[in-house]
């Protein structure tokens, strides 16, 4: 028989205090494109899932976390075909 893990919240565990004012702690919950990682990714019980979101939300509206991040070009590595 197989057994579901159980995780621990890292948020509940440590006590750590998530605030928009800390954009170098929300980055951890961003991926590099800047979309919110989701809560299988985070692996954040739900209400700091949501806690997250809303303070990513408010640091991005003041401008101290990006709404998008770099997209790299990727260079198309077939020839083109010349007319």
């Amino acid at each position: 028989m197989f057994y579901k893990q159980r995780w621990v919240c890292r948020v509940c565990e440590r006590n750590i205090k998530l605030d928009y004012k800390k954009p170098e702690e929300l980055k951890e919950y961003m991926n590099r494109l800047g979309k919110i990682l989701p809560k299988r990714a985070t692996r954040l019980c739900t209400k700091h899932q949501r806690q997250v979101a809303r303070e990513i939300n408010r640091a991005r509206k003041l401008a101290l976390l990006p709404y998008v991040g770099e997209s790299k070009i990727i260079p198309d590595s077939r020839p083109r075909r010349r007319r």
